[in-house]
Parts: C-alpha cells; sequence; structure tokens
C-alpha cells in the first residue's frame, strides 16, 4: 500500500508542480509583454518580439522551472516529480521555438534553463530548512 500512495504523492506533486511553474511562466510573458510589447512590422507582416519580451520569457522559463520543481520535489519528498516538471517546461519550450522559428540561441537556452533550473533545485531541497 505504501507504494501506491508514494506513487499518488508524486504525481499530485508533479501536477501542483507543473502548474505553478506554468503559471508564473505566464506572469513573465505577461509582465515581459507590457513592458515591451510585441511590434508589427506592415512592411513585412511579421510580428517583432523585442529583446525585453525574450528576456521576460528565459526569466520566466527559470523561475517557473525553479518553483515548481522545488515545490514538486517537497510534497513528493522525492527528486522525480520535479524533473516531471522541468521536462513538461523543457517540452513546452522546444515546442515554442520550433514553432516560432527562434533564434538558435533561444532555442538552446530554452533546453539549458529548465536542467539548470530543475538541478538547482533538486540542490535547494537537499538542504533543511531551518
Amino acid at each position: 500500500m505504501e507504494m501506491g500512495g508514494n506513487i499518488l504523492r508524486s504525481a499530485v506533486a508533479a501536477v501542483i508542480g507543473i502548474a505553478v511553474a506554468f503559471g508564473l511562466l505566464w506572469i513573465a510573458q505577461y509582465a515581459g509583454g507590457e513592458f515591451a510589447p510585441e511590434v508589427y512590422d506592415l512592411d513585412t507582416g511579421e510580428i517583432l518580439i523585442p529583446l525585453g519580451a525574450t528576456i521576460a520569457l528565459l526569466v520566466g522559463w527559470f523561475v517557473g522551472t525553479f518553483a515548481g520543481s522545488w515545490l514538486a520535489m517537497r510534497i513528493s519528498d522525492g527528486t522525480g516529480a520535479g524533473w516531471v516538471v522541468a521536462g513538461a517546461i523543457l517540452g513546452a519550450a522546444i515546442y515554442r521555438s520550433i514553432t516560432l522559428a527562434d533564434a538558435w540561441w533561444v532555442m538552446a537556452l530554452g533546453v539549458l534553463i529548465p536542467v539548470v533550473a530543475a538541478w538547482l533545485a533538486q540542490r535547494a531541497t537537499a538542504t533543511p530548512v531551518v
């Protein structure tokens, strides 16, 4: 019975972590759009995304992944659920980069940032909270 409880706890932790991660990512993207709105180029018909909005997205990837992973790891009392959260953000980042044809460096950071954030969250959960 204990193993089933651990699996359920990890699944719930992953779902909560994913919700928190994507919520924080949405807030960062919204803030970036408010401070650096997209510009529609009438000549080419393209939407130009300013650097400020891209930086907000990168910050959102990190903060969302870190917070969601950390929370999932704390709730589940293990690391697996946190890495599921990182995988969800990683998948969304890759999907976004491919569909919007982002620059290579945005694609690379879309892979690197969630992995580093989850690794740091794992290290942070290993430290006892005093």
